[in-house]
């Protein structure tokens, strides 16, 4: 009983805060942090209505601000090891693909093949259905339709399967990616990118009923929503001094199809190469990258990081207006993935400097709470 207590007490920290719409340290950073890029803020004209201006854009606190639960989890991986010589190799005890949420449970898998489950009314580990999942070794998992998929980890006999609530089954589902994470799936598409950073990105539409795929360029798309049957892509480079786009696809079969070669390119900058312009600009902005976007309460929110800060802010044409401030700390990742499941979305998180392009973090909304977990440590600045 005590080593199970003491298990609890390591593999689970809770910190939170109460502090939500308070933006006197947001401000704060602002004063003492206003050179941005090129341009230096005068530090007296910093104010609520304007913590940053440019001819682009103008940063200020909303005057609508939204009152989340802001908890910070750290939580441990059991299957920890430093049993290694180059201490590089720290990305190992990070999961091996990125986390998914399956009936009321974050279910991570790392690189011995097992998977982690915590159940997310407490974030105590529901080691039944370990026990159930870690029936075989598996390389990659999502969840697609609402169903919970894996991609054997055997070498000779690698095939994807399917759990039906009990045990693992062959799967008849076609998955166009082996090792990666997929943006978005509905009736008609599956959609997935490939990325370079500053050398170009393709985000993927693969039509389930042909089975063929159409591209474009998107450097690099991180949330893709489908509202009043349109593709609503954002994506965000941060080269340089950043950049966040959001492009609008009214039908992906009107893109460039891509041929079978082409498919094998691992990196992303096949974009380039389609020329249909199937696709409108919704928002173009420098200076400033968008991580995610997620709707609460019919109010469409960005998680954006800008100034060394990260923020959940309304974007209405230049105008950033800050809605919450979340953790008063720069909160960082490279090319992080947002899905909804049902009334939870999930922001996937990594961090090159930590754990290459595995997940070092998720953070999970719902209503009026937000739950930042890092893997094995604190993470943020």
């Amino acid at each position: 009983m005590m080593k199970k207590h003491l298990y609890i007490l390591l593999s689970l920290v809770i910190f939170s805060q109460s502090n939500a719409q308070n933006f006197d340290k947001l401000i704060e950073h602002f004063r003492n942090n206003n050179f941005v890029g090129f341009e230096v803020t005068p530090r007296d004209s910093i104010s609520e209505n304007s913590l940053y201006k440019s001819k682009d854009f103008n940063v200020s606190i909303s005057k609508n601000p939204i009152n989340f639960k802001v908890d910070t989890l750290v939580l441990k991986n059991p299957y920890f090891t430093d049993d290694f010589d180059d201490w590089d190799e720290n990305y190992i005890n990070f999961p091996k693909s990125f986390s998914v949420i399956y009936d009321e449970n974050l279910i991570s898998l790392f690189g011995n093949g097992k998977f982690l489950c915590h159940n997310l009314k407490d974030y105590s580990r529901n080691k039944q259905l370990e026990n159930e999942l870690n029936s075989k070794k598996f390389k990659y998992h999502w969840v697609i339709d609402g169903k919970l998929y894996a991609k054997s980890k055997s070498i000779l006999f690698s095939c994807l399967h399917q759990w039906n609530g009990a045990k693992w089954e062959s799967a008849e589902i076609k998955i166009p990616v082996d090792e990666q994470s997929i943006l978005l799936s509905d009736d008609k598409f599956i959609v997935y990118r490939k990325c370079s950073g500053e050398f170009g990105g393709t985000i993927y539409f693969f039509d389930r009923q042909s089975k063929e795929t159409f591209f474009t360029e998107s450097t690099c798309a991180n949330t893709v929503i489908k509202k009043n049957g349109q593709y609503q892509i954002l994506a965000h480079l941060g080269h340089m001094m950043g950049t966040s786009e959001i492009k609008v696809i009214d039908d992906p079969k009107k893109l460039t199809k891509a041929k079978s070669n082409q498919l094998r390119i691992k990196q992303g900058s096949l974009g380039y190469q389609d020329k249909s312009n199937e696709y409108s600009k919704e928002l173009d902005l420098s200076g400033i990258q968008l991580f995610s976007t997620f709707e609460i309460e019919n109010r469409r929110l960005f998680l954006a990081n800008f100034n060394e800060s990260t923020f959940l802010a309304e974007i209405d044409g230049k105008e950033i207006q800050i809605v919450n401030p979340l953790f008063n700390k720069d909160k960082y990742t490279h090319d992080p993935i947002t899905k909804t499941y049902g009334t939870y979305t999930l922001i996937n998180m990594d961090h090159y400097g930590t754990a290459l392009d595995r997940e070092v973090s998720v953070m999970i909304i719902k209503d009026n709470k937000i739950t930042l977990i890092d893997w094995n440590e604190n993470h943020s600045r």
